[in-house]
């Protein structure tokens, strides 16, 4: 498929570029002039909110092709880290400004005005702008799903000039950062009989057993290396895209086409295959001197082909199965017919991938955009009024087939299950989502005198709708949304700035009463540098003073109909003779809560921008300070049980954020070689102000501790012997203590009792970053473009507690078992002694398991040659350029064993990747 659409956008670049002069005048358009706010944008001298713009070229240096990867490191206040690499599904985690409210924190998307659209849906190559809308007066107009901020998307147009065509093709490979490393059949034998004997049980392999797994492998002694089976060392991708942008002063258009290819890492059986083809048109037409009209329309199909396993089963899968479990094969060497079983497990990965059937997904999307917009300064100068319509349409249908496969005992050759067709090809999976939204506007903006006046008002109506159709037709509750918007802004001799902005919010998801809410906010803005005693500063170019504040709602938070009481059947009761009659009970399925209304955000933002020394060192700094009130939550300890209810959700707890981000670049170079550095930081705290919980002991409270703390028990090292254990004088409720245990400490002894139970337990650290910080740095000289980028998170702790680190029970043991304390010999262990039980002391959250979770990394690294105009026109293009480029190349922290970014990743899912490519574009 891959290859068929590498000719088609290749004749569609030479179709286009034969109709037209191959030389374009089109420059970057600078971000510098003009800010784009909801529904409106402003000269960025007269803003007075924090906002961070990305372009188009900030993005184009990355090998990530989802939007949401391209942004790590990009903005000060956007927060970005990478959860995995499953192909396509490059899942990221994002936050403005940190954990504003302790959860379900994540940003409002907007796409060409359009709110609730997913970054997923586009790609890179159709983005012009984003803004990263962080403070009150910046995003109130985008009504209660804003309160996190918004990144708002804008998409590319065309222009009026000579056609431009881009081509663009790369192709790379992907590697996993790191995997994770488990013992062999003989070492698990021999630390597993460790772990028995450590908890008083005889050991279960035999000398002979293990000697036989280490020396002789066979059928009934296996040894299988599942990472080294099953994985592949490396991967490949592909993307390709073809652009066309120009027009005239009637007409105006924008075309582009891409296609995205990746395999999976399977090494065996249905190699999971992912391919993506995305389309945009974006049309603006001039229909007279008032009235101009645009019609955008963009569709995307993702195809995902693999095994009927999922990502999570099969990486679960390897890091779960012990290399002793069974034999891949039952039979003798080279019988590929057989295969191997356990009862412990049950399941075979080879057959899960080869024998169990397959399924194949398709997402489709859909976005339209049809709007008009009136220019009315022949009326009245300054005047304009717009509105328009869209209607969003995703779809995701699975089809596959169910196989069952046969296993055999290699104890005593009996086979398990049957090869059997389950099912033919059967639809697993359709469900669907529309969005609908209607937005108008009216814009007045007139300048006289001294006197810069510029209001916008608007409204939008938008409704979500999702379907599901597998098990017969089912519609989900709407989610509807409404409000009304103005902002104002009046600027004095080009010095002085106020703004306004309010905002009617309406919601669905309360009572009548409490369905609408209105919210506003003011701004100021001081530009000390056209004052007398700074205008003509040699050093300083530009200074400006800013700031802001309001109140916002959110409903985000809530699901619908919390307001409401249902009950639902339980139970029942027969009487009678002989219990002939029977009647069914109801009982309380949820107490509604009427009351229940908008979270609030209270925001304060301070600012200071300043470009220096002949425009060469650009800054900003912003100090903000937020605080939510009436967060619902289940009022679990707020109402006594004695009541004997079910317990409402209520507004109730409160989160207060604070901290500063940062952005700083100098550049400076002349005519043959040029540079830049630049870096950003954001630094965030948020507490917890009101809490609902109630405590024995102040050391378990939450109120008034981060909202990200980590609790947990204190830890001192491990007991070395008996007499330390003695000498240490407690007992604990968590299981029994030998040496090579962790050594909690008790905390509270208020009874003297002198025992580690649940009560000794306080903050040991905090789970979110407090600084996240990038580093960039870019290098011309002639043709040659160096582009490096590095991103750092500090101030957080890790858990070392999934079951990589955790090897007790039956799980699969990791090379970390290797460093398991022994009694009798715990000095220079790194680990607490191995256990065969689920659940025992040292294995709880404890400090012990606590690492400093900093890590830095080389987030993108591209080395660039852009051949001279004489070479470009030998090809019929304006402009060649190759590159060569890499992401996540090296990382730095003290978690070596996994990547400290995702914990899980290779382990519970896929890994992480570092990805070096080739590619070129070319321009006509």
């Amino acid at each position: 498929m891959k290859y068929y659409i590498l000719l088609v956008l290749t004749a569609f670049v030479g179709v286009v570029s034969a109709q037209q002069n191959l030389n374009d005048s089109l420059t970057k358009v600078s971000v510098d002039d003009k800010v784009i706010l909801p529904f409106g944008e402003i000269s960025k001298d007269r803003l007075v909110g924090a906002v961070d713009v990305i372009t188009a070229e900030d993005m184009s240096h990355t090998s990530d092709y989802n939007v949401e990867s391209s942004l790590v490191g990009l903005a000060p206040g956007l927060i970005v880290n990478k959860g995995s690499g499953s192909p396509g599904f490059d899942t990221t985690w994002m936050r403005i400004r940190g954990i504003s409210r302790g959860g379900n924190d994540a940003p409002l998307i907007v796409i060409d005005g359009i709110a609730n659209r997913a970054l997923a849906s586009i790609s890179i190559d159709e983005v012009s702008t984003i803004q990263i809308l962080k403070d009150v007066t910046a995003k109130m107009l985008y009504g209660s799903k804003a309160a996190n901020g918004v990144i708002m998307v804008t998409t590319k147009r065309g222009y009026e000039g000579k056609k431009k065509v881009e081509f663009f093709v790369e192709s790379g490979l992907k590697r996993p950062t790191v995997l994770p490393e488990y013992l062999n059949s003989g070492q698990y034998a021999r630390l597993y009989n460790q772990a028995r004997i450590n908890d008083g049980f005889d050991p279960i392999y035999t000398d002979e057993q293990i000697n036989n797994y280490e020396n002789s492998p066979s059928t009934l002694f296996p040894d299988v290396d599942y990472y080294d089976t099953f994985l592949k060392k490396s991967t490949t991708f592909q993307r390709i895209n073809a652009q066309l942008r120009g027009g005239d002063e009637r007409t105006k258009y924008f075309l582009n086409v891409g296609f995205i290819g990746e395999d999976g890492l399977e090494k065996v059986g249905q190699t999971q295959k992912f391919n993506r083809l995305n389309v945009r048109s974006n049309l603006d037409y001039q229909v007279n001197n008032t009235v101009s009209a645009f019609l955008d329309i963009a569709g995307r199909m993702d195809i995902w082909d693999r095994a009927n396993i999922t990502n999570g089963e099969f990486f679960n899968t390897l890091s779960s199965h012990r290399p002793n479990d069974y034999p891949i094969w039952a039979g003798e060497v080279g019988d590929t017919d057989n295969l191997g079983w356990s009862p412990r497990v049950g399941t075979n990965l080879m057959g899960e991938l080869t024998r169990s059937g397959y399924v194949n997904t398709k997402n489709y999307y859909a976005q339209t955009n049809f709007g008009l917009d009136f220019d009315l300064d022949n009326l009245v100068k300054g005047l304009s009024f717009g509105g328009y319509v869209t209607f969003d349409f995703y779809n995701n249908i699975s089809i596959g087939k169910n196989l069952s496969y046969s296993r055999i005992d290699p104890s005593d050759g009996t086979r398990i299950g049957t090869d059997v067709l389950q099912s033919g090809e059967v639809r697993q999976g359709d469900d669907s989502l529309q969005n609908l939204g209607l937005v108008g506007t009216i814009d007045f903006e007139r300048s006289w005198g001294l006197n810069d006046l510029q209001i916008n008002l608007s409204g939008f109506r938008q409704t979500l709708t999702r379907k599901s159709t597998l098990d017969g037709p089912t519609t989900q509750q709407d989610d509807k949304n409404m409000n009304f918007g103005a902002r104002v802004n009046y600027m004095f001799n080009k010095k002085y700035t106020i703004e306004g902005s309010a905002s009617y919010m309406g919601s669905d998801r309360f009572t009548e009463d409490n369905r609408w809410g209105l919210f506003g906010a003011g701004g100021f803005g001081w530009i000390v540098s056209n004052e007398d005693f700074l205008k003509d500063s040699q050093s300083i170019n530009f200074l400006k003073l800013k700031g802001s504040f309001g109140v916002m709602g959110y409903d985000s938070s809530v699901d619908y109909l919390l307001y409401r009481d249902f009950y639902q059947g339980g139970g029942g009761f027969r009487f009678g003779p002989g219990n002939a009659v029977q009647e069914f009970a109801w009982r309380a399925g949820q107490i509604g809560n009427p009351d229940l209304t908008f979270e609030k955000s209270r925001e304060i933002n301070v600012g200071i921008e300043a470009r220096l020394f002949n425009n060469k060192l650009a800054l900003e700094a912003n100090y903000f300070n937020e605080l939510r009130t009436g967060i619902p939550i289940v009022l679990n300890n707020a109402i006594p049980d004695y009541t004997g209810q079910l317990k409402p959700i209520g507004n109730f707890n409160e989160v207060s954020n604070k901290g500063v981000d940062v952005s700083i670049n100098y550049s400076n170079g002349g005519k043959d070689f040029k540079y830049s550095l630049g870096a950003n930081l954001i630094y965030s705290k948020a507490v917890n102000e009101v809490f609902d919980e109630i405590n024995i002991y102040s050391n378990l409270n939450r109120t008034g501790q981060a909202s990200d703390a980590i609790i947990g028990y204190v830890a001192d090292g491990l007991y070395q012997d008996d007499a330390d254990i003695a000498s240490h004088g407690v007992t604990s409720s968590l299981g029994d203590v030998i040496p090579g245990d962790i050594k909690l400490l008790d905390i509270v002894n208020d009874n003297g009792d002198n025992v580690i139970n649940e009560f000794d337990r306080r903050v040991i650290g905090n789970s979110t970053p407090r600084f996240n910080y990038a580093l960039n740095l870019n290098l011309e000289y002639k043709g040659f473009e160096l582009f490096v980028i590095g991103q750092g998170i500090t101030g957080f702790d890790r858990y070392l507690t999934n079951r990589y680190y955790w090897n007790t029970g039956e799980n699969k043991y990791s090379v970390q078992a290797l460093g398991a304390a022994v009694p009798g010999a715990v000095s220079g262990a790194s680990s607490p002694r191995l256990t065969s039980l689920t659940q025992s002391h040292s294995y709880r959250g404890s400090s012990y398991w606590l690492v400093d979770g900093s890590f830095f990394k080389i987030r993108t690294a591209e080395l660039s040659y852009a051949f001279d105009e004489d070479v470009s026109k030998k090809l019929g293009a304006s402009n060649l350029k190759l590159f060569i480029r890499g992401n996540d190349l090296f990382t730095f922290s003290k978690i070596k064993d996994l990547d400290p970014e995702n914990l899980n990743a290779g382990v519970t899912n896929y890994p992480m990747y570092t990805t070096v490519s080739l590619g070129l574009k070319l321009t006509y």
